[in-house]
């Protein structure tokens, strides 16, 4: 099976886009009560961030439904998915953590590390004849 990387990148894209957008508008924990009308009804602040994290949580189990009606249930976690949920995971403890330079010197050698070894050398080791 192929795997529609595209489709992931642009989803975590969207969601670091809009999770900068938050913190560029100046989101502190008072704007939690502000809404606004959306369609017919008002929306709180504190609303779009609940399903700002409950929607994927959705979507993947929906995923998860689809895979078993297609019978392509996973009998484990594969490699590449726990890389991105590690990568997320270390990701995310940079929100509000500020200047960091050697949380930054971690991350800028976790991008040199997948770029320059991990790619390399995995390719050439599967490409490698036995």
């Amino acid at each position: 099976m192929k795997t529609n990387w595209k489709l992931i990148r642009e989803v975590l894209n969207a969601a670091i886009d809009s999770c900068e957008r938050l913190e560029l508008a100046g989101y502190a924990e008072e704007h939690r009560s502000r809404s606004l009308q959306v369609g017919s009804r008002h929306v709180s602040v504190q609303e779009f961030l609940t399903s700002a994290w409950t929607l994927p949580e959705n979507v993947r189990y929906e995923v998860i439904r689809v895979r078993h009606d297609r019978n392509l249930d996973l009998p484990y976690v594969p490699e590449t998915a726990r890389t991105l949920t590690a990568v997320a995971a270390a990701c995310a403890e940079l929100v509000d953590a500020g200047d960091m330079p050697s949380a930054e010197s971690h991350m800028l050698g976790m991008i040199d590390w997948y770029r320059n070894h991990f790619d390399r050398y995995v390719q050439r080791a599967i490409s490698a004849a036995p």
